[in-house]
C-alpha cells in the first residue's frame, strides 16, 4: 500500500482507496474507466453576483406591483446593472 497525494486537495491517501476521505475526489479508477477532471469556468463569486442581481430585480418587481414607484425604479435599475455587469464579467472571463 502506497500513499499518493489527492489531486484535488493535496491530502495523502492510500492508493487502494476509492476516493479521498477529505474531498471525495476519486483516487483509483477501474481498469476500463477513464477519469476526467471537470473544470468549472464560471467562478462561484460571479454566480453569487448574478444571483444577487436577480434577487434585487425581483424585489424591484415586487415594489412595482406594491405601488412603491421610486423604490421599484431604484431596485430595477440596480438589479439590471448588477446582472449586466456580471454577465459581461463572465463573458470576459471565458474568452
Amino acid at each position: 500500500m502506497a500513499l499518493v497525494k489527492c489531486i484535488e486537495c493535496g491530502t495523502e491517501v492510500s492508493d487502494k482507496a476509492e476516493k479521498c476521505p477529505k474531498c471525495a475526489y476519486p483516487i483509483s479508477a477501474k481498469d476500463n474507466e477513464v477519469m476526467t477532471q471537470v473544470i468549472e469556468q464560471t467562478s462561484k463569486k460571479l454566480k453569487k453576483q448574478l444571483l444577487i442581481g436577480v434577487v434585487v430585480l425581483v424585489f424591484g418587481f415586487i415594489f412595482l406591483f406594491s405601488g412603491f414607484l421610486i423604490g421599484a425604479i431604484v431596485f430595477l435599475l440596480l438589479g439590471l446593472i448588477v446582472i449586466i455587469q456580471t454577465r459581461i464579467s463572465i463573458w470576459w472571463h471565458h474568452q
